[in-house]
């Protein structure tokens, strides 16, 4: 396919052409950053919103879910295909389709981003179970590059690099994880760091000095209440953590992928048919789940907890979340998965507890979380080092790496890529039929 090159004029090149350029990423990164904070502040107060509810009436989700989840449905109709989902899967098919000089476009822009933003915060104002960080890394990509036709020349390279600055500094700034949003950018969004690897290092750095002075310079969840030196008697139990973890995760993603296989054909045909019915049905089912156990919101909160030394999470809270999770995203609603499969690893870890003792309560808890992770998404670099920054857990380095690769080598047995199959069924459905 040529390339299409934007004519300028001869004052955007040479030296002149390369500082415009740079201010121009420092820009876009910084707008990333402030919308990174808007949406957490924005975000964080609808669900706060939500839990002040149920606390004075227990029946509010049975009420709110189904009527928010009509009102997302017909909002995001409304706004058009792009707007569903983690946003990863968007930002992904933008990034293998760069070359063509109008579809990715189509899945990133400006107004998607607008949506997305507005469809979350709605999404944890009714308590369905998603996080922010797939949202914030479609609306970091948008934001880089709809600034694309600023620069002196829009071209294939230009556009990837876009793209991937633009994803690697939203993941770092919705978890305050600058490390883990430069691996995740070359891990989970591309394999060809090239000379790409100056521009997301740039963005990453820009948009983390706009949300560290917000969040503080404390991680994610806190800080790991380790208790000592591990034991080799606790091994097994973590080996067997591990697993459960790579089943649990690789499980989830082929569930999410594979409805046609599971979902009986006439209820797909109603689900098509009737999407205010099915959206609805499925948000009465997370009320009730959740009436069970609270599994609303992204579960960062109770994680938080948890990892700082809390009681264990009841047995149900892993099913619960993992039913939860699986109907959020049949609704189709936009949503990330990063921080509800976090929540289902401290859910999992709760489990082995009662084998470790409570010598080594964080350390169950975080290799549950970075085993189920590193399963879903088949990403195990950008797992281990999530948990790593967010928990500042730098001296459980080996088992975060350790429990994150077996756990994804486990996840392969189900043959599901979370966010590579969603993106090559939007290229698909756009008719993108270009080796990539």
């Amino acid at each position: 396919m040529r390339e299409k090159r934007l004519k300028t004029p001869s004052l955007w090149h040479g030296s002149r052409g390369r500082i415009w350029s740079s201010l121009l990423l420092w820009a876009g990164a910084v707008g990333i950053g402030c919308t990174a904070v808007l949406l957490a502040a924005a975000a964080g107060g609808a669900f706060a919103w939500f839990e002040n509810m149920r606390g004075h009436w227990r029946w509010w989700p049975i009420f709110v879910l189904p009527l928010g989840g009509i009102a997302l449905t017909w909002f995001i109709r409304r706004v058009g295909s792009g707007t569903e989902g983690s946003g990863i899967q968007q930002a992904v098919a933008a990034l293998l389709a760069a070359r063509d000089p109008q579809l990715p476009g189509r899945l990133i822009n400006l107004r998607l981003a607008l949506a997305k933003f507005i469809a979350i915060v709605g999404g944890m104002a009714s308590g369905f179970v998603l996080g922010l960080e797939g949202p914030t890394v479609q609306i970091g990509a948008s934001i880089l590059f709809s600034l694309r036709r600023f620069f002196p020349e829009d071209t294939t390279a230009l556009r990837r690099q876009l793209i991937l600055a633009g994803g690697a500094a939203g993941i770092a700034a919705a978890f305050n994880a600058p490390l883990a949003g430069l691996i995740f950018a070359f891990e989970e969004m591309s394999h060809t760091p090239g000379h790409t690897s100056n521009k997301v290092v740039v963005a990453i750095i820009l948009a983390g000095v706009v949300v560290q002075p917000v969040f503080g310079y404390q991680s994610y969840f806190g800080r790991l209440a380790l208790s000592g030196d591990m034991s080799l008697t606790a091994v097994p139990a973590l080996f067997s953590l591990a697993l459960l973890g790579g089943l649990v995760g690789g499980g989830f993603s082929w569930l999410a992928l594979r409805t046609d296989r599971w979902i009986p054909q006439g209820v797909q045909r109603l689900r098509h048919k009737h999407p205010y019915m099915s959206v609805a049905f499925c948000g009465l089912l997370i009320a009730l789940l959740g009436m069970v156990v609270p599994i609303f919101g992204s579960g960062a909160e109770t994680t938080r907890a948890l990892l700082a030394g809390g009681e264990s999470l009841p047995w149900q809270y892993l099913p619960c979340k993992f039913a939860g999770l699986v109907l959020t995203l049949l609704t189709g609603l936009p949503g990330g998965i990063f921080s509800p499969s976090l929540s289902m690893g401290a859910g999992l870890g709760s489990w082995f507890l009662p084998f470790a003792g409570a010598a080594w309560h964080a350390e169950f808890i975080a290799v549950g979380m970075v085993s189920v992770l590193a399963a879903v998404t088949r990403a195990p670099m950008t797992a281990a080092f999530i948990m790593i920054e967010m928990t500042d857990g730098h001296t459980m380095v080996l088992e975060m790496l350790g429990a994150a690769f077996l756990a994804a080598h486990v996840a392969r047995f189900f043959r599901a890529r979370f966010y590579h199959e969603l993106a090559a069924r939007i290229l698909r459905a756009n008719q993108y039929k270009e080796e990539f």
